[in-house]
């Protein structure tokens, strides 16, 4: 094994150790969505269906408008072999972080190519396995390490399939596989096959976008089929996109997600199916009717995911000293790779072989923000970004290494970021104030 590769281990056994560590000194109990993903879960692990609670009638059951089912018969297939056991889960969560951080660096070098070297990799791979905010997702019952883990798979298999001299429809297949499932894992993600449809279509590459369509639609089927045969509908994932849209999109939202009272009124008088369709309908109708408020609050959401000032930390396992560096750490974590994460992806105009790729990466990553930017955002729902963040600073960072600086670009993402960031605070002043108070009682 070459010296390299050695290090690359040692930061993995080092990436898995943090995350077993963490996960074993907070014991984190399920809570509000954990809690049901791990109610579901287990009702499938006891042969009790998809559902939460098993003495509602699948119809009326909250399950459909939560995040899935991807995760939860991860979850279930966790419980059925080692018994409702938290503690198989870290670990296997703990693995996952650990395999997502390995396979963004071979990520990394199938997209630069002749361009890559250790450094860039190396750094794609701390900047995934040693992030707070997924260090502190895979503690928990949440959907986003193995999505994540999942987002990051399908891009490894599908830049090795079309860096191929004779890309094969076996490889097309193992993307599409991929990548259903991912969305099957966390919807958001069902936007990487617009990047994967326009290469296609940029290549002209019919036989293969074929293939990768039908493959992804089979694979959507039999959970469709489910849906229809409870609900008369076609589901072919869940039920949250109307709520969610609802929540976000209304006189006086500011972005974020907020309780939305008449969510709730909706559901208990007509049930998910009816007031998911009535509230899509009425977000659908807010954002025509009044577009100028819409994008305000967009150009809100797309200030909160890109502000340094919205750390995660705020968790309710979290108090004290550990609360106070897991927001200082989160805060620079997300300055460092957002910094040089944009540094990476305005230096890929002066790649020559690689810049399609490098193109293709940049396209994948806008498709993280674009499905949430016109919903609702939270710190978390960015974490399915950092994987393309982090290839991306990287690079940046092995130019800077290489003494390969432009300072006027490097100022103006400072001076940008600076600004969001100021722009964001001052916009929440109040809410920071209240946070502040809480941190230091």
């Amino acid at each position: 094994m070459s010296k390299q590769y050695k290090i690359l281990l040692i930061l993995l056994v080092l990436v898995f150790g943090v995350n077993i560590i963490y996960s074993f000194y907070f014991k984190i109990t399920p809570a509000i969505d954990a809690r049901a993903y791990d109610n579901i879960a287990w009702n499938i692990a006891q042969s009790n269906g998809y559902r939460e609670l098993a003495d509602v009638p699948f119809a009326e059951d909250n399950s459909i408008v939560r995040v899935g089912p991807g995760y939860e018969f991860f979850l279930a297939a966790i419980y059925y072999v080692f018994g409702h056991n938290y503690a198989a889960v870290w670990v296997i969560q703990a693995l996952l972080l650990a395999l997502s951080a390995f396979l963004i660096f071979f990520v990394s070098k199938e997209v630069f190519g002749k361009d890559w070297n250790f450094l860039i990799g190396i750094i794609a791979a701390v900047l995934v396995g040693f992030s707070p905010d997924l260090i502190t997702l895979q503690g928990m019952l949440m959907s986003e390490t193995l999505g994540i883990f999942l987002i990051i798979l399908t891009v490894y298999l599908f830049f090795r399939h079309i860096n191929k001299e004779n890309p094969s429809i076996s490889g097309a297949v193992l993307s599409s596989i991929s990548l259903a499932f991912t969305a099957l894992v966390r919807t958001p993600a069902i936007f990487l096959l617009l990047s994967v449809i326009g290469y296609y279509i940029f290549r002209r590459q019919w036989k293969f976008l074929a293939v990768f369509l039908t493959v992804f639609i089979i694979l959507f089927m039999p959970w469709a089929i489910r849906n229809y045969i409870v609900f008369h509908a076609f589901i072919p994932t869940n039920l949250a996109y109307g709520l969610d849209l609802a929540a976000g999109n209304h006189p006086g939202a500011s972005g974020e997600l907020e309780p939305h009272e008449i969510s709730g009124q909706l559901i208990e008088q007509y049930g998910y199916l009816k007031a998911n369709s009535l509230l899509l309908r009425e977000a659908v109708g807010f954002i025509f009717s009044h577009p100028l408020e819409f994008l305000k609050i967009t150009f809100y959401r797309i200030s909160i995911y890109f502000s340094f000032a919205r750390p995660t930390g705020f968790w309710f396992h979290l108090h004290g000293l550990s609360r106070a560096l897991t927001l200082a750490s989160s805060a620079f974590y997300s300055a460092l790779l957002f910094f040089f994460g944009f540094w990476g992806i305005w230096k890929i105009k002066d790649l020559k072989e690689q810049k399609l790729n490098a193109q293709l990466l940049l396209y994948m990553l806008i498709m993280m923000p674009l499905a949430v930017i016109g919903i609702v955002v939270e710190t978390r729902y960015r974490s399915s970004v950092y994987p393309f963040f982090a290839v991306f600073a990287g690079y940046g960072i092995n130019l800077l290494w290489q003494k390969k600086a432009e300072w006027k670009p490097i100022f103006y993402i400072a001076l940008l970021f600076l600004a969001n960031t100021f722009f964001d605070i001052l916009r929440n002043f109040g809410r920071i104030i209240g946070r502040i108070q809480e941190l230091i009682k």
